[in-house]
């Protein structure tokens, strides 16, 4: 990363002052999830361990992770504006993230392209993982 790049970089671990509409448009960019407004504002209020990588006024990535606080936790959410990918802020918000999370085991989604970037955190695949999906619950209804 661009050390004039890291020095401006701040990480902040409450939801105090987000702006949910930049976080939305963040999301929307980078092509992550397809939900809208309060269910993303909700999902970060909810986690245990929230990330933010900020300079200046600007969102640049957002992290969020949920624990039982002694032995497992996932990782969700995992979001680095498209124009500032590759520059290393994902690695800094992820190890940011994690350095928060005191548990032995910690899981992920990813799919080809970003599980290479989550090896290079530590990540390797995980076998007896199951998931049920349900995409209609992705936005609120009524």
């Amino acid at each position: 990363m661009n050390t004039s790049d890291s020095q401006a970089i701040q990480f902040q671990f409450t939801c105090q002052g987000i702006d949910w509409g930049e976080l939305i448009q963040l999301f929307k960019a980078a092509n992550l999830g397809g939900r809208e407004g309060e269910k993303i504002r909700r999902a970060f209020e909810n986690s245990t361990v929230v990330c933010f990588a900020t300079r200046g006024a600007r969102l640049m990535g957002a992290a969020r992770a949920l624990s039982d606080g002694e032995y497992h936790a996932t990782v969700h959410d995992v979001v680095v504006a498209p124009d500032l990918q590759r520059r290393g802020i994902g690695y800094e918000l992820m190890s940011a993230l994690l350095a928060r999370l005191p548990v032995w085991r910690i899981l992920l989604v990813a799919d080809g392209d970003a599980s290479r970037f989550y090896r290079r955190l530590g990540f390797e695949p995980y076998v007896d993982v199951l998931a049920r999906v349900d995409r209609t619950r992705l936005v609120d209804h009524g």
